[in-house]
């Protein structure tokens, strides 16, 4: 069990947009210093985790990220993006963390967003948590091959067919339960932005989601 959260300091940013402050910010808990970019007041809390390869938690707020942190919460979302190790069996402690953060800081609901290492951290808390503890889990190019089983929370993937770190995409989807949503591209692009490059749309269609 986490201890009641502590923020040990943050620093603002603002974004091109101008109305929406991006916060670098370290949530304590327990022992653990967890490092968090958050932008964004709605109580519809979207925690967002980076993949492997150097990325971390400003990955969603960049060029690679398709800016999607930005996007969401000028959208009324608050995004809580997550510093943590981006390997296979990580990320636990953090997206605790960061759940626990959300709840005592009003969230209504909460949903999880990873791109790569990150898609399959998200798939995998989801999995131990009870059934609609998350209102929508969204994977990007994720590297998970098992299903969702959960029949209350909404499951995105979204991913290139020709990219081979998204090779098992299928599978997790065929493998789920419903509700769930499939949308698969044409390319081989890893990136977020490389989705967003085949379908223009694609933040409308997470927003969708989201909002349902």
């Amino acid at each position: 069990m986490f201890k009641k959260w502590i923020v040990v300091g943050c620093a603002a940013l603002l974004t091109s947009v101008g109305a929406v402050a991006q916060v670098d910010t370290v949530i304590k808990s327990g022992e653990n210093n967890i490092s968090v970019m958050t932008m964004g007041e709605g109580e519809h809390v979207v925690i967002a985790l980076h993949g492997a390869g150097g990325n971390d938690r400003r990955f969603f707020f960049g060029g690679k990220g398709g800016e999607m942190g930005q996007a969401l919460a000028n959208a009324g979302f608050r995004v809580i993006a997550v510093n943590w190790a981006g390997q296979a069996g990580a990320g636990f402690t953090e997206v605790a963390a960061a759940v626990a953060h959300a709840r005592e800081t009003g969230a209504k609901k909460i949903s999880l967003m990873g791109h790569s290492r990150g898609g399959e951290l998200a798939a995998n808390y989801a999995r131990s948590q009870d059934d609609g503890t998350f209102n929508t889990v969204i994977q990007f190019c994720s590297v998970d091959n098992q299903g969702l089983p959960m029949t209350q929370t909404k499951k995105l993937f979204a991913y290139n067919k020709n990219d081979r770190w998204a090779a098992w995409q299928p599978d997790a989807f065929a493998k789920s339960a419903e509700p769930k949503v499939k949308i698969e591209l044409g390319g081989r692009g890893h990136a977020v932005s490389d989705l967003i490059s085949e379908k223009a749309d694609l933040v409308q269609d997470v927003l969708g989601l989201l909002n349902q």
